[in-house]
């Protein structure tokens, strides 16, 4: 797992899909949505633009995938993920191949509260319980990027 700034993509040329991810947002203007699903590098780097407004943590549940990476970016508002690796959780929906997602429950290892500039990157193991709200429920606008696993 990654948390950081855009002010630091310089950090990340040595993922070559990562970097380009981050310099796609970095080029936008700010507080901008894409108005759709991007597709950046076919079947590998792709993003969707998610309004959402974030809810008590009782709501929220752990979900990993396998098949992609997740890179979430706040574009405004703040947002809570808290993260625990899928190794210490116990899966209640078991994954789906064709939406390439399982949700898990148990303790989080770490919490993170996102705002504006500011990403996380989630691997396959890093199972991440988005939408937390920092007390009262708050609008979100983020973009999630969708980096596909090497196979």
């Amino acid at each position: 797992m990654i948390f950081d700034s855009l002010k630091n993509k310089d950090n990340y040329k040595w993922n070559s899909f990562l970097y380009q991810a981050l310099c796609f947002l970095d080029e936008l203007p700010p507080d901008a949505l894409p108005e759709a699903n991007t597709v950046l590098i076919p079947d590998i780097l792709f993003c969707n633009p998610v309004s959402l407004s974030t809810r008590p943590e009782s709501e929220c549940m752990y979900e990993a995938h396998r098949k992609y990476i997740d890179v979430h970016y706040i574009v405004s508002g703040i947002e809570g993920i808290a993260t625990a690796d899928t190794s210490v959780l116990t899966e209640v929906t078991p994954y789906s191949e064709e939406k390439d997602i399982a949700f898990y429950s148990g303790k989080e290892d770490g919490r993170y509260y996102l705002s504006s500039g500011q990403f996380m990157v989630c691997y396959p193991s890093d199972a991440h319980k988005v939408a937390i709200a920092l007390g009262q429920p708050a609008p979100v606008n983020k973009i999630v990027f969708k980096i596909k696993v090497e196979d």
